[in-house]
């Protein structure tokens, strides 16, 4: 053949091999023809172009026949290639071509990373003959070395398959020879208690058996000890957390969940023999437990926890966390966790600002009386009370039961209300809350500084307009007629008026009245009000 011949042949083999209308006589010698020139690179590139687009049968399967029979050497691209043959794959209906292909793919399982990633799509397709599948399944059992985004994608693909399907995709992953993070977290489906008991065994073995299981793994194993119902599944959980290198407060927490609530009697043994083999804790680790005191996936253990801490509760870095755990939902701990820690925390209240802040704060999130009274109990006497003096009066304004409500009163009464402005407002709603039991004490310290805050007056001036009980109204009195308060004549009235009040007060205000500067009406108000007092009770002058 001459050069012109060999030149023309690639667009030859595109218009007659691509023509529906070309007879297969002619087809069939182009064929020929280019099986003579595979020298030529063009030829094989046309010869996959024109493949997707040959329509009748025929032509289609002997020139299939042909390209899939090449040496792989003979394509200058071989990404074209097997793009080409997944392409015709997909197209294809005659199921024993279809079955060819796939071994002729299979052959090239190491020339080409795509291909192992369809034939495991490929797996879960129920569409596939028996012989279709026999084809893929002899494909996955060949595939060279196992990379992990290969083991990815069949766990990906099959972890809501049968179990056939997810003990291939199993194997697979298990010939990867490095199991890193993001298998772990593809595993993780494939551990629910819905999936058969091979698959979880193989899996749990496996990382029991694996010489460098990490951190990474313990979140995968605490979801197993924890969810499956079956104990040998958990036995297998423990036996791979206990290869786990270094400890963590997750797993020491499990541990011990496992020692005293596992279902399992032999499970808890298990749990207790692996608790003697824990090393020391490092500071870092015993704060990762103290935070975990808090949170529902402890419970139950709390108690062997705090009594693990208690030791060390001189290192301020995990006694703010203990404190930190207890402060964030003090609601959820039981009465002996709760006695436990709050004891712990106490004799550090004094000396440590952190710590007494903290347990005042607990208080707001403590739905129990008694829990409430317990740390007032221990922290009363070991505070300062001028340092928590905001948190005090904000627990005095919300508490609701009457003898907690004094043990805040008593502690902050003597305090003075020049140096603590805060406690005016406190004082004053006190001393017109009729039920309020301390009334008389807020009279006696409010009254000797009426004329610093402006709001005590009006507080004064609602107990004499509607009291009646003596040493509060003479107190209160006694407050209104300090130098530099500014009298009300309706109220100093009021008090004159009042027989229910002693003489001596009656007389005080009387004596302020008359001071004042009066109008018509108000002297003839004032004239009224006399007229109706038993005669020579009091002094006019």
């Amino acid at each position: 053949m001459d050069n012109t011949t060999q030149h023309s042949l690639p667009g030859l083999i595109r218009k007659v091999l691509g023509s529906p209308h070309a007879e297969q006589v002619i087809k069939a010698q182009i064929i020929q023809l280019a099986s003579q020139q595979l020298h030529v690179p063009e030829v094989t590139t046309a010869l996959l172009e024109v493949l997707p687009q040959t329509k009748d049968k025929e032509t289609r399967d002997k020139l299939l026949f042909f390209l899939s029979s090449l040496n792989t050497s003979r394509f200058s691209d071989l990404r074209v290639l097997f793009d080409t043959l997944l392409q015709v794959f997909q197209q294809e209906k005659d199921r024993d071509t279809r079955t060819a292909l796939l071994y002729r793919l299979q052959e090239s399982l190491h020339q080409d990373s795509r291909l192992a990633s369809f034939f495991i799509s490929l797996a879960a397709d129920s569409q596939l003959s028996e012989r279709e599948m026999l084809a893929v399944q002899d494909a996955l059992s060949t595939l060279p070395a196992i990379t992990q985004d290969i083991a990815l994608a069949a766990l990906s693909t099959h972890k809501n398959a049968p179990t056939i399907l997810q003990l291939q995709a199993l194997t697979l992953a298990e010939k990867c020879t490095a199991w890193g993070p993001e298998i772990v977290a593809a595993l993780q489906p494939y551990l629910d208690v819905k999936n058969d008991r091979e698959v979880r065994i193989r899996i749990l073995k496996r990382l029991a058996d694996a010489k460098l299981l990490d951190v990474a793994y313990v979140p995968l194993l605490i979801q197993v000890l924890h969810t499956d119902n079956d104990p040998y599944m958990r036995s297998q959980a423990l036996l791979a957390l206990q290869r786990i290198r270094p400890w963590t407060g997750d797993m020491v927490a499990q541990l011990y969940w496992s020692s005293t609530k596992d279902s399992d009697e032999g499970i808890r043994q298990q749990a207790l023999l692996l608790q003697k083999e824990m090393p020391e804790l490092s500071n870092e680790q015993l704060i990762q437990l103290a935070e975990l005191l808090a949170t529902d996936r402890s419970e139950g253990v709390r108690l062997t926890l705090l009594g693990l801490l208690k030791p060390v509760m001189r290192i301020p870095e995990i006694r703010n966390a203990v404190a930190g755990a207890f402060s964030s939902h003090p609601g959820v701990f039981d009465n002996a966790e709760f006695n436990q820690l709050v004891e712990m925390l106490t004799p550090y209240a004094g000396r440590d600002a952190v710590i007494s802040t903290m347990l005042l704060e607990s208080i707001n999130g403590l739905p129990n009386t008694d829990q409430r009274r317990k740390v007032l109990s221990l922290l009363i006497g070991r505070l300062k009370t001028e340092q928590v003096i905001d948190q005090l009066v904000a627990l005095f304004r919300k508490e609701r039961d009457e003898s907690l409500r004094e043990v805040l009163f008593n502690q902050v009464k003597a305090l003075s209300v020049a140096r603590h402005p805060q406690l005016v407002d406190v004082f004053c709603t006190e001393l017109t809350e009729p039920g309020s039991p301390f009334r008389i004490t807020c009279a006696g310290i409010l009254a000797g500084v009426a004329s610093l805050y402006p709001q005590i007056v009006p507080a004064l001036e609602d107990v004499l307009q509607y009291d009646t009980e003596r040493e509060l109204v003479r107190l209160c009195l006694d407050g209104y007629l300090r130098p530099g308060v500014e009298q009300r004549f309706d109220v100093l009235l009021s008090v004159v008026r009042n027989e229910s009040t002693d003489l001596q007060s009656r007389q005080k205000a009387l004596d302020a009245v008359i001071k004042l500067t009066l109008d018509t009406s108000q002297q003839d108000e004032l004239t009224t009000a006399l007229a109706g007092i038993k005669p020579n009770t009091l002094k006019t002058s």
